[in-house]
């Protein structure tokens, strides 16, 4: 799992537009690894923060990082582990290791529209897996650092230009779940056109059909507001914010699965 120190570390650089990549461990045949040595940063000068343990494979790992940043591309690989670096890491004998090299702007980035306690959990899961974090809100008290570390968080005037408060891309996972259905249809508008990856919405499914009309009444196309995934999740008969937020990942996960295919 990618630590918080790694994810603000990531934000930091985005922000920056420092480019680098981050160095995930994909799998590895082992009696016992830390779960914070599984992911460290690479820049054009070398490792620039984590860890995937050090020793031999590290130094060889960030080679074929710089080399694939070098590439600007998306890579696997695998690296042989000599017997003694198998020793020294508490390997099963004659193991490999494997890695995910991906350049920080393609880091699947998932964006919480709304704070408080379902955001929390999302951005939680969303953690889990593999997502670089935001949340936007409009009032502060809905997200508390402390409940959202590691995340960004931005805080906007009630979710109005919102496309000047964040960068949306082809890796970006949007998901909208403010808490009034006003605002809800604010922030719709505003991201129907910029292209993500994802773009799902937590509504009621009897209310579907009135908010299809009043997103046709403000002259949006069909084509285009069938791409929404409303109500957002998969359908697992979700009932807990637990369960609602594992739906929701679920379907993101599904949705960058088919895309990655």
């Amino acid at each position: 799992m990618i630590t918080t120190e790694t994810y603000r570390k990531i934000q930091q650089l985005t922000e920056m537009k420092v480019e680098a990549v981050l160095v995930s461990t994909a799998s590895v045949r082992a009696a016992a690894v830390s779960k914070t040595e599984t992911a460290m940063i690479v820049g054009e000068t070398g490792r620039i923060s984590g860890s995937i343990g050090g020793g031999e494979v590290e130094e060889e790992v960030i080679k074929e990082a710089q080399e694939i940043l070098r590439e600007g591309i998306s890579k696997r690989i695998g690296i042989g582990v000599s017997k003694r670096e198998e020793k020294r890491r508490g390997m099963l004998p004659g193991g490999t290791m494997k890695f995910y090299i991906q350049p920080l702007d393609r880091i699947p980035h998932l964006c919480i529209f709304s704070g408080g306690a379902f955001a929390a959990i999302l951005a939680r899961f969303g953690m889990m897996v593999g997502f670089r974090i935001t949340v936007i809100d409009y009032d502060p008290e809905f997200v508390p650092p402390e409940d959202f570390s590691g995340a960004e968080i931005v805080i906007t005037d009630r979710y109005q230009n919102l496309l000047k408060e964040i960068s949306i891309n082809k890796s970006s996972y949007l998901l909208i779940a403010t808490r009034d259905h006003r605002y809800d249809t604010r922030v719709l508008t505003q991201l129907l056109h910029s292209n993500p990856a994802y773009l799902g919405i937590i509504f009621s499914a009897k209310k579907k059909e009135a908010l299809y009309t009043r997103l046709k009444e403000k002259g949006i196309p069909e084509d285009l507001i069938a791409t929404i995934h409303l109500p957002a999740g998969l359908p697992i008969g979700a009932a807990t914010m637990e369960e609602i937020a594992l739906s929701v990942i679920a379907e993101i996960i599904k949705e960058r699965s088919a895309q990655n295919a």
